[in-house]
C-alpha cells in the first residue's frame, strides 16, 4: 500500500504556476496558449504548443467530449493506435486513447484521479499497455507538474523535486514531427507513417530498432520502487471504483523478441511477470501477456519496428483482449 505522504494531492506548483486561461507564469514572463477559434476542435488545429505537450492536449480533448469516456486506454507509444471508436463497436462503450509517448505508471495515476473527479458517477473501465520498460523511475513529464488538473495528484514536495530535475522546459509544438490525431486520442499519424510513406521497409526498421535497443543494456534493471508505487495505488484506485482494469503486456515483432532474449532480457521480463502475478493477491485485474505475437493471433508484419503495432494489429489485440477478459469491458 502507498504511504499517504507520496500520493497525496498538491496542486501547488514548482518552478512556475499555470494561471487562470492555461498559460504558464514562470520566472517574471508569461507564455501563452497558442490563440484559436474556438469553434475549432483542439484535435483539428494546426498548431499546439503548451508546455504540457501531449498530455494537456489530450486533457483538453477530453474537456470537449460530448460525455465523459467510460473506457480509457492507457499505455505508451505502443498503445497510440488503438481505436476508440473499434472499442466503442466491441463494448458499447464511449472510449478516449490516453496513450502517451514514454507513459509512466505517475500518468495514470494522475489522468485516473482527474477523470475520475471530473465525472464522479462514471465507471471508469481501463485497458492497460504495459511493458518493461514500464516501470523506471524517471523523471516527470512535463505535463504532470506544470498542467493543474494533473499536478493536483502530486504533493507539494514531489512537484517541487521533479521540477528540479526537469529544470527549464523548451516549449515545442505538439505537431510539428507529423503528428496528427482524431478527436478521441487516437493517434493518426507520425514520423512512423512519414518514414513509411518515404519507402523505408518494415526490415530496414528492424534492423534500425534492434540495433538500438537489444543491447546487453537491457539486462540491467533499473529503480522502479516508485514507479511501483503509482501502479498500485492506480490499480487500488480503480478497484475502489468497481473497476477490474485489463492490464496487457504488449507484443514484440518476433526478430527483435529473440534479440531480446539474447542480449539479457529475459530475467527482466520474468521478474515482471512475477510481480504482476504476486499483486493479484491484492488488486482485481486481468493479466494478458501478449508479449508474443502468436497470444493474440497477430501479424508479424503489422509492426512499424520492433515494438510498435499498427492500427491492424491493434485491432486484432484489442478483439482479442475484449474476447478474454470481458469482465473488464462491461
Amino acid at each position: 500500500m502507498v504511504g499517504a505522504a507520496l500520493l497525496a494531492g498538491g496542486a501547488l506548483l514548482a518552478g512556475g504556476a499555470l494561471l487562470a486561461d492555461g498559460s504558464l507564469f514562470a520566472g517574471g514572463s508569461v507564455v501563452a496558449p497558442p490563440s484559436a477559434d474556438v469553434a475549432v476542435p483542439t484535435w483539428k488545429l494546426r498548431h499546439y504548443v503548451r508546455i504540457g505537450g501531449e498530455r494537456s492536449f489530450k486533457l483538453d480533448l477530453v474537456e470537449e467530449l460530448p460525455q465523459p469516456p467510460q473506457l480509457v486506454i492507457f499505455g505508451g507509444s505502443r498503445m497510440q493506435r488503438f481505436e476508440p471508436s473499434l472499442a466503442l463497436d466491441l463494448t458499447g462503450l464511449p472510449a478516449m486513447n490516453f496513450a502517451l509517448s514514454n507513459f509512466r505508471t505517475e500518468d495514470a495515476w494522475a489522468i485516473s484521479n482527474y477523470l475520475l473527479a471530473r465525472a464522479p458517477d462514471t465507471r471508469l473501465r481501463c485497458v492497460w499497455g504495459i511493458q518493461v520498460g514500464t516501470f523506471v523511475d524517471a523523471a516527470f513529464a512535463p505535463g504532470l507538474v506544470y498542467d493543474q488538473r494533473l499536478s493536483a495528484s502530486f504533493t507539494p514536495e514531489v512537484l517541487a523535486e521533479q521540477a528540479g530535475l526537469l529544470g527549464e522546459v523548451p516549449l515545442t509544438d505538439l505537431f510539428v514531427t507529423g503528428k496528427r490525431y482524431a478527436g478521441r486520442g487516437y493517434l493518426r499519424s507520425n514520423s512512423y507513417d512519414v518514414r513509411r510513406a518515404a519507402g523505408q521497409t518494415l526490415r530496414a526498421s528492424l534492423v534500425k530498432w534492434i540495433a538500438r535497443y537489444a543491447t546487453a543494456r537491457t539486462s540491467v534493471t533499473p529503480a522502479q520502487g516508485r514507479s511501483r508505487a503509482y501502479f498500485e495505488a492506480t490499480l487500488e484506485l480503480l478497484n475502489r471504483h468497481d473497476v477490474t482494469p485489463c492490464i496487457v503486456v504488449m507484443p514484440y515483432h518476433p526478430h527483435a523478441l529473440e534479440a531480446l532474449v539474447n542480449a539479457g532480457w529475459r530475467p527482466r521480463r520474468t521478474a515482471l511477470k512475477a510481480y504482476l502475478r504476486g499483486l493479484q493477491a491484492t488488486y482485481r485485474f486481468h493479466l494478458l501477456d501478449y508479449t508474443s505475437v502468436a497470444a493474440f493471433a497477430g501479424r508479424t508484419r503489422y509492426f512499424y519496428d520492433g515494438a510498435h503495432p499498427t492500427v491492424e494489429n491493434s485491432r486484432i489485440l484489442l478483439r482479442h483482449a475484449v474476447k478474454a477478459a470481458p469482465e473488464s469491458f462491461r
